[in-house]
């Protein structure tokens, strides 16, 4: 019998022939499915040696082993290290090997006997290749920490019960649960161990939540948060709200192999959270700055204003921004200008311009009723105002002139191919090429666009008192 390393080296060379042979495009379903099932059968047996490699490493780099330490030996400052070293990968998958590859290993008693491994039912099923990494991590992880407090007996009852709903069918399911199911069984056998657990792990939390300031790169600022449970659901209920595709209003004729939201994910998080805080400084319920509601100041030479080029800044913000950003601020807050010398001093200051006040806030809100974007859920209160001509261009601060669009409409309105026409007062709109059809922008009609609940109920009532053609309208 050869050892194991030549017993890999044969294995690595039949997958790297059957790496080469395969295509799975020419599979098909079933067999596609087969071989998928194959592969990750094969990875269990891998990831099983790669967890008793790590183990053993982090055993030999103990730090009781001072000098003795194997890293220390080879030169590195830890296990960690001298892991990645080897295997090139990440410092935190290294982390979790060691971990997982620790609970697998028989422990030593004081004494010098050896005892069975903290885990002895997962790191079975592990070596046999039928239990995954993923739910031995989420296995260990969970169970590890409650282990002094509800001692031995119970924790191998659950490991026992977690290790069998991972790995074949049991009187809860007809399939051996994934792995994130897994974790969330350890979740509940957690809490029903320990009970009580949760109260030190709310008081930590207590003390740890937050949210950071970030650091600016690459135009974006990066901010870490760290927030209790109950806050994330709310935050994700508020998100998922305004994300959920079945409330999201359409025309009555819109093509339905009409392309989605382009959006990521991430990205339409980020529009309805910027929305969400521009509702909020607006609310009357928002503390005052100086008798005012809370304003982000952005500078800009008026020079490069009327130029449309350049950058501008905002106060406290290291980072600068695009001319675009800098007009979504001018026609949504309007300017202020303030003319300084070439000695650096403050010769005149004007009255703030181009303002939407609060008396036409309200009525435009009552006419649109949230932004006017067909599709979108943001509602008015968390809506900017855009001036649908521009102040450059001659446009007037009326409630003629002005639309309900949120964050990201305003932000991309002259260049997501939507267009906005004011007919007698009322916003209409076309949508952009790739939502026509196939019709040309001569063939594809102004639309009357609004959210208002009393425009629509009052639209419909014309339409039945007239017995007219439907006017194509939006609707819920």
């Amino acid at each position: 019998m050869g050892s194991a390393t030549e017993h890999l080296a044969e294995a690595q060379s039949h997958l790297s022939a059957a790496l080469a042979v395969s295509d799975p495009r020419m599979l098909h379903d079933d067999a596609l499915l087969e071989l998928t099932a194959t592969v990750e059968a094969a990875g269990r047996v891998v990831d099983a040696l790669r967890l008793k490699t790590a183990g053993e490493v982090a055993f030999r780099s103990r730090r009781e082993l001072g000098e003795d330490r194997l890293s220390a030996k080879k030169g590195c400052r830890n296990a960690v290290e001298l892991l990645a070293r080897i295997t090139l990968a990440s410092e935190r998958t290294l982390t979790q090997r060691m971990r997982v590859g620790e609970a697998m290993r028989p422990r030593t008693a004081l004494t010098g006997d050896t005892l069975p491994a903290a885990f002895p039912a997962a790191s079975a099923a592990l070596r046999s290749g039928i239990l995954g990494y993923d739910s031995a991590l989420a296995i260990i992880d969970t169970l590890a920490p409650i282990r002094a407090r509800v001692g031995d007996l119970n924790l191998e009852r659950a490991e026992h019960a977690l290790v069998a709903a991972a790995t074949g069918p049991t009187i809860e399911s007809p399939l051996p649960f994934p792995a994130d199911e897994v974790r969330g069984q350890a979740r509940v056998w957690e809490q029903v161990l320990d009970p009580d657990g949760t109260e030190p792990v709310e008081e930590r939390a207590m003390q740890a939540r937050g949210i950071s300031a970030g650091l600016t790169r690459d135009g974006l600022v990066h901010r870490r948060m760290a927030l209790l449970p109950e806050i994330d659901a709310k935050f994700e209920t508020l998100l998922n709200a305004y994300l959920n595709p079945r409330s999201k209003p359409t025309f009555t004729d819109a093509d339905p192999d009409a392309p989605k939201d382009p959006r990521a994910t991430a990205q339409a998080r980020h529009d309805v959270f910027a929305s969400l805080i521009d509702g909020a400084a607006r609310s009357a319920d928002a503390p005052r700055i100086g008798g005012a509601a809370p304003t982000v100041l952005v500078s800009v030479r008026q020079a490069d204003l009327d130029r449309r080029c350049g950058a501008g800044f905002i106060e406290g913000c290291d980072a600068a921004l695009s001319m675009r950003a800098v007009e979504q601020f001018v026609c949504a807050g309007g300017t202020q200008t303030v003319l300084i010398g070439d000695d650096g001093r403050l010769v005149s200051l004007s009255t703030s311009d181009r303002v939407f006040n609060a008396q036409q806030r309200r009525a435009i809100t009552l006419r649109d009723g949230g932004c006017i974007i067909p599709g979108c859920t943001i509602p008015a209160a968390w809506s900017e105002i855009h001036h649908v001509i521009a102040h450059r261009d001659g446009g007037k601060t009326d409630v003629c002139n002005g639309v309900l669009l949120c964050w990201l409409h305003h932000r991309t309105i002259e260049t997501s191919g939507w267009r906005i026409l004011m007919i007698d007062g009322v916003p209409h709109v076309k949508p952009p090429p790739w939502l026509r059809g196939g019709r040309s922008e001569a063939e594809t009609p102004w639309r009357r666009t609004t959210k208002s609940r009393t425009q629509l109920a009052d639209l419909c009532e014309q339409q039945l008192e007239h017995q007219s053609e439907p006017q194509p309208v939006l609707v819920e």
